[in-house]
């Protein structure tokens, strides 16, 4: 949570009084790197799950990782370092009106918690070369704008801090850039090579590389930084441009209270933790500079993606946790992903955690059905049918942010495959990933009567939901689907009456043009016009997956049994999707399940076949003893196991509980 502009100045002012009083600043306990095992979270979270005393196996919090000529680096940014600069009329310049920075950051933040949250528009520099006073002054946004590249740092730039970068990423680590002053400069490497040379590292493993020109009488408050790059990397501060080093207060520990004070004098090159608590405040009346950079282990850096060297003036586009090119605009068509189905069995709860992601986007409707219900007959091209189905998502902004990527789950798609299929490809011609939800088909055949058959709801989703279920029983449901699909010739291995299965017959059928047509019969007759259909059909997964997997690739399919997210958990499950999707790691902040409601089990009625003897009927378990079960567990075991056996290759081995 950000501090407040009063708690800021209750801090600054907490600062001003122990620089007063001569804190002194601590010795470091060692020279050696921090490991990256400790930064796997914030210190509060270990301090709140844990207690206190645990934070005291990730000592050290800084180390002192030795001195540093910086002689020729003062020499390079001392020019204009203690400057104001007005940023109106670029992309994030860097300092000055901290009034103007602070409200575009409020903005921001807004825009964040908000549906299109994780795009922001670009914002193009309007500065020309008649805005540069000096071009040897790097600290002019002017100049940077022109000469090497801008990018937004929301928070150092609400604060008024001037910056000169030169090596950036992403939140994720996916996109490395050098900037121009970095790539063609000579001068400025070799100024920074004393300060690689004290920690050993080659410029190849540094990810991060800028100077940041803190403000007189500002203070940047105590806080743990956030995003998957802290920890991947070791933050490294490097004091360069500090005339009042006793007025600078920098300070690092495992809680606020233990917070030591690190010496800022110049050429000092430490190590911090910064899942760590850390602040400084600037208590002189004179501009403080610091190098900061961020690098990866060995074995990481070799993993990494290629370095982009950018061109003088490029623009770039910011989210929060992402960073593209302009010319990279419109590189990932949208959408990019489709949750398929199964209707009631997880779809829902499996969007969700995918929205989670700070690199996915919600998209305007979570069921866009532009394929099936809101088809639009009167478009008579593709273009058209895209337009009108890109009104369902954020397309425009996505457009400028090719690291995100957007999709929708409309569970209906998965067995109106006769229709989908064919306008998904003419609308849609990308390579695309879908996702198919699998659940215990006895628990998603009630769960789906419960659904439609429920009085509650607000009109739209009642008249959705359909009305063709409400007077009759689950029974009643059930054999009327088994009817329909003995009409189609779906099932004629199987005895509705004396709910007998031949075997034999079935194996010969199964995978046949005779039951793919049959297949096709029955989703030709069904009513496609609300949810009150199929209550059967909808589970026999293999068939449904069967025209999907014959116009698609398989690799772009990943099938999930709901089951599956309990068993194995979560985050193990949404490692594989992330995959997919070719994201990186993510931990989901919310696993509950979602769109659950509360019913009565229909394994609780004593449900009979009809036949001449009206017998109840019984099934052999694997261990091959009997026991008592309902007509509708009885029709799944033995009836649609087959067909809800889903094939090896797409999903693997399946048992349901």
């Amino acid at each position: 949570m950000a501090t407040s502009q009063e708690g800021i100045k209750e801090q600054h002012e907490e600062a001003v009084r122990l620089v007063r009083e001569g804190m002194v600043c601590s010795t470091s306990k060692s020279s050696q790197e921090i490991p990256l095992t400790n930064k796997l979270q914030p210190m509060h979270e270990i301090k709140n799950n844990h207690g206190v005393d645990k934070l005291a196996q990730y000592e050290p919090f800084w180390t002192t990782r030795g001195r540093a000529d910086v002689s020729r680096l003062q020499e390079l940014v001392r020019e204009g370092y203690n400057m104001t600069y007005k940023t109106t009329k670029g992309l994030g310049g860097g300092g000055g009106n901290r009034n103007t920075s602070s409200a575009n950051s409020k903005k921001n933040s807004a825009a964040t918690s908000s549906t299109a949250s994780k795009t922001r528009a670009a914002a193009r520099p309007q500065y020309t070369e008649k805005d540069i006073a000096s071009k040897t002054n790097l600290w002019d946004p002017a100049n940077a704008a022109l000469h090497n590249v801008s990018i937004v740092r929301p928070s150092h730039d609400a604060w008024g801090i001037h910056k000169i970068i030169l090596l950036f990423c992403d939140d994720f680590v996916q996109r490395r850039y050098a900037l121009p002053w970095w790539h063609n400069r000579d001068d400025i490497r070799e100024a920074m090579q004393p300060i690689l040379t004290v920690l050993n590292v080659d410029a190849s493993r540094v990810v991060r590389l800028l100077l940041a020109s803190l403000p007189p009488g500002v203070t940047i408050p105590v806080h743990e930084d956030s995003g998957a790059w802290v920890g991947l990397t070791h933050r490294v501060h490097v004091p360069i441009i500090v005339e009042q080093v006793d007025n600078i207060l920098f300070r690092c520990g495992g809680t606020v209270e233990t917070m030591e004070r690190i010496s800022t004098t110049p050429g000092h090159v430490f190590e911090m933790n910064n899942q760590a608590k850390h602040a400084v405040s600037n208590c002189s009346n004179d501009y403080r500079v610091h190098a900061i950079l961020d690098y990866v282990d060995p074995e990481y850096a070799a993993s990494l993606p290629p370095q982009i060297n950018l061109d003088p003036a490029e623009i770039l586009v910011q989210t929060r946790r992402s960073i593209d090119r302009i010319k990279d605009q419109g590189m990932r068509p949208t959408p990019s992903y489709m949750i398929l189905g199964a209707q009631k069995a997880g779809t829902t709860s499996l969007y969700e955690y995918m929205i989670q992601h700070p690199l996915i986007v919600r998209s305007r409707r979570r069921e866009t059905h532009c394929f099936d219900w809101r088809w639009n007959s009167s478009l008579t091209t593709a273009s058209e049918q895209r337009k009108w189905c890109h009104q369902a998502y954020f397309k425009e902004e996505l457009s400028q942010h090719p690291s995100c990527l957007t999709g929708d789950s409309t569970p209906s798609y998965l067995i109106d495959s006769r229709r989908v299929i064919q306008r998904l490809k003419a609308v849609f011609p990308w390579p695309m990933k879908f996702f198919v939800m699998l659940r215990n088909p006895v628990k998603r055949a009630e769960s789906h009567f419960a659904m439609v058959t429920s009085p509650k709801g607000t009109p739209a989703q009642l008249k959705t939901r359909g009305f063709e279920w409400r007077d009759k029983s689950f029974k009643d449901v059930v054999m009327e689907d088994l009817q329909n699909m003995r009409q189609c010739g779906l099932i004629p291995y199987w005895n509705i009456a004396t709910g007998e299965l031949d075997q034999a017959l079935f194996d010969s059928f199964s995978g046949t043009d005779k039951e793919n047509h049959a297949w096709d019969l029955y989703l030709k007759d069904i009513p496609l016009n609300t949810g009150s259909y199929s209550l059967l059909g909808r589970g026999m997964y293999e068939l449904n997956l069967r025209p999907w997997l014959a116009n698609f690739a398989k690799h772009d399919f990943l099938v999930l049994p709901l089951e599956r997210f309990e068993s194995d958990g979560v985050s193990s499950i949404m490692e594989k999707v992330w995959r997919h999707v070719g994201l990186p790691s993510y931990q989901v902040d919310d696993e509950s399940a979602k769109n659950t409601r509360s019913y009565d089990s229909m394994m609780d009625q004593d449900l009979y076949v009809s036949s001449r003897t009206e017998r109840k009927l019984s099934i052999q378990t694997p261990n091959n003893s009997k026991r008592r079960t309902s007509h509708m567990l009885f029709l799944t075991v033995e009836l649609l196991k087959p067909f809800l056996r889903a094939s090896q290759s797409s999903t693997g081995d399946i048992a349901w509980r």
